[in-house]
């Protein structure tokens, strides 16, 4: 199976109505994997999202876990995974999460999905400040003036902090309305 029929697949369960039937498809699609071949490790993360939506947070944990430990390529890193499920239900690990995710961050290991997934659980957790840094630094390396480069998902996540924040207009936030004028006139 290819990675392009693997996430077909996949998109395919997840469209799934029921969320047992969901379970038993990712269940039964992880099976036909060898550990640490190509799609075992996104298959994991997908059936730790699931576990997670559906309020089985020990075991998602620990799906997460074993799609790390597989180390196989995912779409976005399960190491996140384990950061939303951290500030979702107040283990004291979410520290440390953020910490080795920087060090990714750092090693450009992370995927703009990954900084949106990381702002957003610290903005739901009530960690607003330090979703301003996470949705911030895909924004590092580009001039507010280069909209058509910005990651709409990152900028949008960043104004709506800064709001928050009640902090002054710069030229990130200017950017963002001009984006949206641009790409979504009808907002």
């Amino acid at each position: 199976m290819t990675w392009d029929e693997l996430c077909d697949a996949l998109d395919e369960i997840g469209l799934e109505p029921q969320g047992e039937q969901r379970l038993a498809e990712y269940h039964r699609l992880l099976a036909t994997f060898l550990p640490g071949q190509e799609g075992r490790a996104e298959t994991l993360a997908r059936l730790a999202e699931e576990e997670g939506a559906l309020g089985r947070p020990d075991e998602a944990r620990a799906t997460y876990q074993r799609a790390i430990d597989d180390g196989g390529r995912t779409i976005l890193d399960p190491l996140v995974g384990l950061l939303d499920l951290s500030l979702e239900h107040g283990a004291d690990d979410a520290d440390d999460l953020l910490a080795a995710l920087l060090t990714r961050s750092r090693a450009d290991r992370l995927v703009i999905g990954d900084y949106e997934w990381i702002g957003e659980s610290l903005e739901e957790a009530g960690r607003v400040r330090e979703a301003l840094r996470w949705f911030t630094i895909p924004l590092r390396d580009i001039q507010p003036g280069d909209i058509d480069l910005m990651p709409v998902v990152c900028l949008d996540g960043r104004w709506r902090v800064r709001r928050a924040l009640d902090l002054p207009i710069d030229a990130y936030d200017d950017a963002h309305d001009v984006w949206h004028e641009v790409n979504d006139p009808t907002s």
